[in-house]
């Protein structure tokens, strides 16, 4: 039913240690990074994972963050200096938007008065659990700014600083009906004491448009929050909802990258290697009271922070005019109306009038 890599099993030994609260670069030891991916729901939201129906649910971002700020220092408690929570985990992922449920009338204004603002009274108490504890983490939430709102990422070092935030850059079918566009020059690699880290988010992971910019910058470390995965055998799920199509869209993100990608999802979780092999795993159906994080540890200290791009790789200057120079002569080379940055107001959004089409 479980398989688990050894590395989860050695982390009983050391299941009950304390980490001291404040953090010291000079103390890291980069031969031991310990990552702990989040697969349990957030509160008030539907199970079974294919399950789209919100009645008798009610979005409450306040209890999203206790349960947050609970296993934050549970990962912490057991030896982690990650923690990696599924995408749109803060107040949780609105699936089913373009089913017949109605969330887009119903639902939808609820959702946005629970999502967050950077520097908000939900967001500093994120911020306090994870400088008491002193831990990475990778926060994935619904974000408003202004009149618009955002999938977005934040991953936070010990201290609380924020070392990278980004929106996703175009957010992917439905979404994009509600949700508004990230930014391409959001799409960076950054240095750590631990090597080269980067995040995208779900279905950003098919398209070259997010991932070739990122494979560039030679990463060691990638953080891959998807909002939840069903099993392989799940015959109720989607092709984008269902661990098969996105374990093998990780494989090859993680071989043209050259990075560990860690997938953090409700439900499904797990970690590919460089050689695009799958390194750990819990099953969908596994317990999320029994096991609510899949812990993975590898050593950093062989990660060469100096190579930084590769003039003569897969991913470099001369193949993307490669690419450019050998586009095919028939098609149009017109920008079209796909890539053009779009926002959606909110002061439309809760309305309640935005009817996604089947």
């Amino acid at each position: 039913m479980m398989k688990f890599s050894r590395c989860i099993l050695a982390l009983s030994a050391i299941g009950s240690a304390i980490a001291a609260p404040t953090w010291n670069s000079s103390t890291v030891d980069r031969s031991n990074l310990t990552i702990a991916l989040i697969r349990t729901p957030p509160p008030n939201w539907p199970l079974p994972l294919t399950n789209y129906n919100y009645t008798g649910i009610t979005f409450n971002i306040s209890e999203c963050v206790d349960a947050g700020i609970e296993l934050i220092k549970d990962a912490k408690a057991s030896g982690s200096d990650v923690v990696v929570f599924p995408e749109l985990w803060f107040p949780g992922f609105p699936k089913g938007s373009d089913s017949h449920y109605n969330f887009t009338r119903d639902y939808l204004p609820l959702y946005i008065e629970n999502a967050i603002t950077l520097g908000d009274a939900q967001w500093n108490r994120l911020i306090a659990a994870i400088q008491a504890v002193g831990i990475y983490a990778n926060l994935n939430f619904a974000e408003v700014d202004g009149d618009y709102m955002y999938m977005s990422q934040a991953l936070i070092d010990p201290r609380g600083k924020i070392m990278h935030h980004r929106r996703k850059l175009r957010p992917s079918g439905a979404e994009r009906y509600f949700f508004s566009d990230g930014v391409a020059e959001d799409l960076k690699v950054i240095e750590t004491d631990y090597g080269r880290w980067g995040m995208l988010e779900c279905g950003e992971h098919l398209y070259p448009s997010m991932t070739f910019n990122m494979y560039v910058q030679r990463e060691h470390v990638h953080f891959a929050p998807f909002p939840y995965l069903a099993g392989v055998g799940d015959e109720t799920s989607l092709w984008w909802e269902n661990e098969w199509v996105n374990a093998g869209t990780l494989s090859v993100y993680s071989v043209l990258s050259g990075a560990y990608s860690f997938v953090a999802a409700v439900g499904a979780t797990f970690v590919i290697d460089p050689f695009g092999s799958r390194v750990a795993h819990i099953n969908a159906n596994a317990s999320f009271e029994e096991f609510p994080m899949l812990y993975y540890n590898l050593n950093t200290s062989g990660f060469n922070s100096s190579q930084t791009y590769d003039i003569n790789g897969q991913a470099s200057w001369g193949t993307l005019n490669q690419i450019v120079d050998s586009f095919p002569e028939y098609v149009p080379k017109v920008e079209g109306e796909f890539v053009k940055h779009k926002n959606v107001s909110i002061d439309y959004l809760m309305t309640g009038d935005l009817v996604i089409p089947s």
